[in-house]
């Protein structure tokens, strides 16, 4: 049976285009390459391994994310980029293991598949960060099936399972659960729940599973397809909440990007820089070949309310989009040490993040970030848009060291 969707907005939420943009990119031979934790935090797609393939399927995922576009739209125009690469048909591969394989690359039938599998899991996971901001006045959550004709008989069980949006039961059953799963949830109200009734939180039963790939055997719920046995939204709130924990160095290159693009264009971020919210986050990590060169205590840097009254005061939106390439610093095309008798030592980051197609002139130039480092930390100073003719002038400053400088 098909219920209608009465409150889940299947569009295109500012929290799922989020979600999709700020994954990296992890090339693999298989779908079994890439853990369900990985994929909370990278774009993958199995026999997708040049880069250019994969930021082209991501770049016209994340257009019709954002502009809400049919499959047949995204078929439409993603198929000729995808045949001049070369990425259509049946071809020969070398897997891992250095065995040349026959594979099928690009069909219209893997195009659904990668359109529907990307949007569901993006959307999901912006609902579930709407959930977690929402859940004070909309408490619970309840199972519903989508518009599919045949369902699996475990998702059938959980239609109607009405439970609080914190209970265990959402960390593995929270929808999509599988290939082609349309299952979703309703938000509620305590009212609305009880009225419904609440259900006793089931028991979640396994299965041995072993990758086929790997051998690895983990538990994998019963009626869950291996590799969506984990809450994509879920996961990745939790990687930002480790991070604003003091774990953010311990984590892996991938995960601290993604993290910190996720903090850096997050509700919590925007309200700091709008003095809704007090405090501090953390935006951005100095690479050890620089931060060797400052007498800091640790490489995460900060927003601060430094960087409030520096850089907040006007085009509050434009400035906010700017700072997810701070994830970028070890990036940087050139970077630079200022320092001056009695004053805190400034390392000066220039990335290139213009797009020369944009219509915003503003889009079209590099950036430049200033960290301040001192004994109690390193601080975001100021950053903006620059032409590369300021870099020439800065560095003839007295006081200035280029630490790295690619076009020079």
């Amino acid at each position: 049976m098909v219920e209608p969707r009465t409150t889940f907005d299947p569009g295109p939420p500012p929290q799922a285009s989020r979600y999709f943009r700020n994954k990296g990119l992890q090339p693999a031979f298989s779908w079994a390459d890439v853990a369900p934790e990985e994929h909370a935090v990278n774009f993958s797609v199995a026999k997708a391994t040049q880069i250019d393939v994969l930021t082209t399927l991501q770049g016209a995922l994340q257009t019709a994310l954002d502009e809400g576009r049919s499959f047949g739209h995204f078929k439409r125009e993603l198929t000729p980029e995808l045949q001049r690469l070369g990425w259509w048909g049946k071809s020969q591969m070398r897997d891992v293991d250095g065995s040349l394989q026959e594979v099928t690359l690009g069909t219209p039938r893997r195009l659904r598949v990668i359109y529907d599998t990307n949007m569901r899991t993006a959307r999901a996971a912006g609902q579930w960060e709407r959930i977690q901001r929402t859940k004070a006045a909309l408490p619970y959550l309840t199972y519903r099936l989508g518009p599919s004709e045949h369902h699996r008989p475990a998702h059938l069980a959980k239609r109607g399972i009405t439970l609080p949006v914190d209970d265990p039961f959402w960390s593995s059953w929270y929808p999509p659960n599988g290939w082609g799963c349309k299952c979703w949830v309703r938000q509620i109200t305590a009212a609305e729940a009880e009225r419904l009734g609440i259900s006793e939180s089931p028991e979640i039963q396994t299965r041995e599973w072993e990758n086929p790939r790997t051998g690895e055997v983990r538990q994998v719920p019963v009626g869950i397809d291996p590799g969506w046995e984990r809450n994509p939204g879920a996961l990745r709130l939790q990687y930002v909440e480790q991070m604003l924990h003091d774990k953010l160095l311990d984590a892996s290159r991938e995960v601290q990007k993604v993290v910190l693009r996720d903090i850096a264009t997050s509700d919590r971020l925007r309200q700091l820089a709008a003095q809704k919210l007090p405090g501090n986050a953390p935006i951005g990590i100095i690479p050890e070949e620089f931060a060797a060169h400052v007498s800091a205590p640790n490489r995460v840097v900060e927003f601060s309310d430094k960087t409030r009254e520096h850089v907040f005061e006007e085009k509050s939106d434009r400035r906010l989009k700017d700072l997810r390439f701070m994830a970028d610093l070890d990036e940087a095309p050139r970077v630079a040490l200022q320092e001056f008798p009695g004053q805190a030592s400034r390392l000066i980051f220039e990335i290139d993040a213009g797009d020369p197609s944009a219509s915003d002139p503003h889009d079209r130039l590099a950036l430049q970030f200033i960290i301040v480092t001192k004994p109690a930390g390193n601080f975001l100073n100021t950053f903006f848009r620059t032409a590369g003719n300021r870099w020439e002038r800065m560095i003839k400053r007295d006081g200035v060291t280029v630490l790295r400088d690619i076009f020079g």
